[in-house]
């Protein structure tokens, strides 16, 4: 089925769009660090595939650009890209049914126009920084959100001194910034827990990940009782910083087991679409 999501080709707008240090969303850090470990599994072929996609760059400030974009009035239309609704009770598969585009609609033909070889090499160019930006977005719970907060962001919380939505919270930049660490350090200890995983996590695809993502949500809305800001307690910051690390550990996993299988014949399978 054609999917409703177009990616066009917009190579003048491309051209005058920074890739890194642009102002971004919140998460760039998350995003930079799934880039980081993938980028440190791929087979030689994947490499030299997506060699002139990414001009010079990195898969970690690759990931970045999606969210950078987002204010452009260019690419406002690419909002719901990032994320999908569903509500309690409601199946994964009526979610995706509901006309408009959403996170597993966006990725299904961001993998489509990258690995088409007949397409500009500037739409492909496009294609690889939003699959890459939406593989992690797949794996953050509150990005298989409820509507009725919009994904957490109408919830206000507190960590310490710290005055944010449980979204931004989950978005991972203020637990990575706390460990203190640069990003090689941080893909490397948070990349250490796919060790003797990697052949399980690559062994699904983005219609898993989500229903992983939903299944996580109640841990997500196990918050502290009361009314106003909630303040966030030290156990619930330990599960949250546990979950976030294991799921930039997936995505990255994961994102390497996708451009491998495109890259590289024989590579280990990689499911595009279960």
């Amino acid at each position: 089925m054609q999917c409703p999501v177009k990616f066009g080709f917009l190579l003048l707008v491309l051209a005058g769009l920074p890739w890194a240090d642009a102002a971004h969303g919140f998460g760039a850090e998350g995003h930079r660090v799934v880039g980081e470990i993938a980028e440190a599994r791929l087979c030689a072929g994947a490499r030299a595939w997506i060699a002139p996609l990414l001009d010079g760059n990195s898969l970690a400030n690759a990931g970045v650009w999606a969210d950078s974009i987002r204010d452009d009035p260019v690419w406002r239309h690419t909002g719901d890209w990032h994320f999908i609704n569903v509500a309690d009770g409601e199946s994964l598969e009526r979610a995706m049914a509901r006309p408009g585009g959403n996170v597993l609609k966006a990725l299904a033909s961001a993998r489509r126009d990258l690995a088409d070889t007949r397409l500009p090499r500037a739409r492909r160019a496009e294609a690889l920084r939003f699959f890459v930006h939406f593989t992690a977005d797949l794996h953050q719970p509150l990005h298989v959100g409820l509507g009725v907060d919009r994904g957490g962001n109408d919830i206000p919380v507190r960590w310490g001194r710290r005055e944010l939505s449980l979204h931004e919270f989950w978005d991972a930049s203020a637990l990575l910034h706390a460990q203190g660490l640069d990003l090689a350090g941080l893909a490397a200890s948070i990349g250490a827990l796919a060790s003797g995983q990697e052949a399980a996590w690559q062994a699904s695809g983005p219609q898993d990940w989500a229903r992983e993502s939903l299944a996580l949500r109640p841990r997500v809305y196990a918050l502290p009782s009361g009314g106003g800001r909630l303040r966030l307690d030290p156990q619930y910051v330990a599960t949250a910083r546990n979950l976030v690390s294991l799921r930039l550990a997936e995505a990255g996993v994961r994102l390497a087991g996708q451009l491998n299988q495109l890259g590289c014949p024989g590579a280990a399978a990689a499911h595009p679409s279960r």
